[in-house]
């Protein structure tokens, strides 16, 4: 539905300003984290009887070894750090202080060993060590944090590296700004140290990971690994001072780690951590941009004048998918745009399925690379094409999204969680364009289980692979996160890209959905998504189940998803 009264645009900017303050009081509305770790993660008695029966029940007990350095580590910070570990439910653990510190440093050392025989001094790369985590002195691990890694790591015996959720402690003593992560994730692995501590290495990985910087570490000690040999436990187990803040090495650390991967690229610091610059192969293939529309010419002309001539990617056809247009502007306008040699029109005037418009548009394109593009899309900058295209082409990569905003500037699409509203929503909706939102992740490249179709890129030969898009149960709504999801299924990663930025004119273009009969087919659609994919709701990879799945701010779930009174393994699906 196109607005053509005189009031659009105040009506559309009063649209806006409410959904603003709708957002503003959600967020207001959120429950503080000392309140939830109150009542969610607190080892009460109940909590504690739990973890005690799953201690008894691990079996081989495995020596997990932690590294601290003394370097430059204040005793007070020693002490804190050590009586943390003096406290575990687990008790096979030993600590190895390395390096050399100050007078002090060293005095506390010598009384450390005297008093625990688990504390030696000793170089770390010279003690032999089966599951090996460095600690920093002032860290505080958790009584359960041990137990909790020794668990997984007893679950999955094909592991290299298992890590776990993070917070911090205020100079007033109370839990502050929870480190809430994804499972493994290798492309925000690039922007910055997305694994952070507690982390907990297998031996052979552990030598690379203790000597370097954090994010340095985290690159090299994770080259080569798959997604099953990492190991997330969504629980935190570790109270951190500070994290440390991006560097300019971690820029060339990221460099060097592509370099290793024989991936050209360049990399750069950003303030919300490392960009990466993916080269496109000397010879640009092709792109077919597939637009679907029905009248809506304003909206329809500044998105194919924004293709055509505010895009610096040059090897490229736009293919207009007409679904019964009847405006004579239109049809005029169309007939006129197709003179353009890179402009091809189809018209096809049956029911509108977006899905089948654009399947029966892809089978005729010429590109090796096919982009889905909403007619209300509004190009903002040169080089979203060529960002978009060289992630993929890039091995194991199946669909690459865009970051769309509205008229406001604010995000509406910066990737999609799957569980969101009982189906999937898009993170982060209405966050100013310039913000990171929840740990930075509006602004880092990153992977994610699906992202929209208003503007999705994807390999030719992967979009046929799986089918295209599913026109007989996914017409209208779901037909991009089925997508992206059979892409998973093949072993894929989807992406969200923060640096393709397009405007999106969403309320502009689309119809009502109050309609009986657009509710009854969306009904239709939301369950034939749910008997298809319901098993996944639950737990979106690229998400954290301490995270609500009631709203799109990325708040803290009320109750979250999984407890310390059940293993969490039991509690998220394979």
């Amino acid at each position: 539905m196109t607005f053509t009264r005189p009031f659009a645009a105040a009506k559309r900017w009063l649209w806006l300003r409410n959904r603003r303050r709708l957002h503003q009081r959600e967020l207001a509305r959120a429950m503080p984290y000392p309140t939830w770790c109150e009542r969610f993660d607190t080892l009460d008695a109940a909590t504690k009887t739990a973890l005690r029966a799953r201690l008894a029940g691990l079996g081989r007990a495995r020596e997990i070894t932690l590294v601290m350095p003394l370097n430059a580590a204040q005793p007070a910070a020693l002490s804190t750090t050590l009586r943390s570990l003096q406290q575990q439910m687990y008790p096979q653990w030993r600590l190895v202080l390395s390096g050399t510190g100050d007078a002090e440093a060293m005095q506390w050392a010598a009384a450390a060993q005297a008093g625990d025989a688990r504390v030696v001094q000793a170089d770390a790369a010279a003690v032999p060590a089966e599951w090996q985590a460095l600690t920093t002195a002032g860290e505080v691990w958790r009584e359960h944090a041990l137990l909790l890694l020794a668990e997984a790591v007893a679950l999955r015996p094909d592991a290299r590296l298992v890590y776990a959720d993070h917070d911090h402690i205020g100079s007033d003593g109370m839990r502050r700004d929870p480190v809430f992560k994804s499972d493994w994730n290798p492309e925000l692995a690039l922007s910055h140290d997305c694994v952070g501590a507690p982390a907990l290495w297998r031996c052979e990985r552990a030598r690379a990971a203790l000597s370097a910087s954090e994010h340095d570490a985290l690159l090299q000690g994770s080259e080569g690994l798959n997604a099953d040999a990492v190991v997330h436990v969504p629980h935190v187990l570790l109270h951190r001072p500070a994290d440390a803040p991006p560097l300019d090495a971690d820029a060339q650390a990221v460099a060097r780690h592509l370099a290793r991967r024989g991936i050209s690229a360049n990399s750069e610091l950003q303030p919300f951590g490392v960009r990466v610059h993916f080269a496109l192969p000397a010879a640009q293939p092709r792109v077919s941009v597939v637009i679907p529309t029905r009248n809506g010419l304003a909206l329809l002309r500044t998105c194919v004048e924004g293709v055509l001539h505010k895009t610096d990617y040059t090897a490229l056809e736009v293919v207009i998918v007409d679904n019964g247009s009847d405006d004579p502007a239109c049809l005029r306008y169309l007939q006129h745009i197709a003179q353009d040699p890179r402009v091809f029109l189809r018209r096809d005037d049956g029911p509108f399925n977006y899905a089948a418009l654009n399947n029966a548009a892809v089978a005729e394109c010429t590109g090796d690379v096919i982009a889905l593009l909403n007619n209300d899309i509004e190009v903002t900058g040169p080089g979203w094409l060529r960002e978009m295209v060289s992630l993929a082409l890039l091995p194991g990569i199946g669909a690459v999204g865009a970051k769309l905003l509205y008229g406001d500037r604010s995000v509406q699409h910066a990737g999609v969680v799957l569980g969101v509203g009982g189906g999937a929503g898009h993170v982060l909706r209405r966050l100013p364009s310039n913000e990171g939102g929840y740990l930075g992740r509006a602004q880092r490249l990153q992977a994610v289980s699906a992202v929209t179709a208003a503007c999705l890129v994807v390999r030719r030969d992967l979009y046929e692979a799986v089918g295209g898009l599913d026109a007989e149960h996914f017409a209208v709504a779901f037909n991009d996160i089925d997508f992206c999801l059979r892409l998973r299924k093949r072993g894929l990663r989807n992406l969200y890209t923060p640096h393709a930025v397009l405007l999106h004119h969403e309320s502009v273009s689309r119809g009502s959905d109050r309609a009986p009969a657009q509710q009854q087919r969306f009904a239709a659609e939301q369950a034939a998504f749910h008997k298809r994919w319901g098993k996944l709701l639950q737990h979106d990879p690229a998400y954290n189940p301490n995270l609500t799945l009631h709203s799109e701010n990325a708040g803290l779930a009320d109750p979250p998803r999984v407890s310390l009174l059940r293993p969490w393994f039991d509690e998220i699906p394979s």
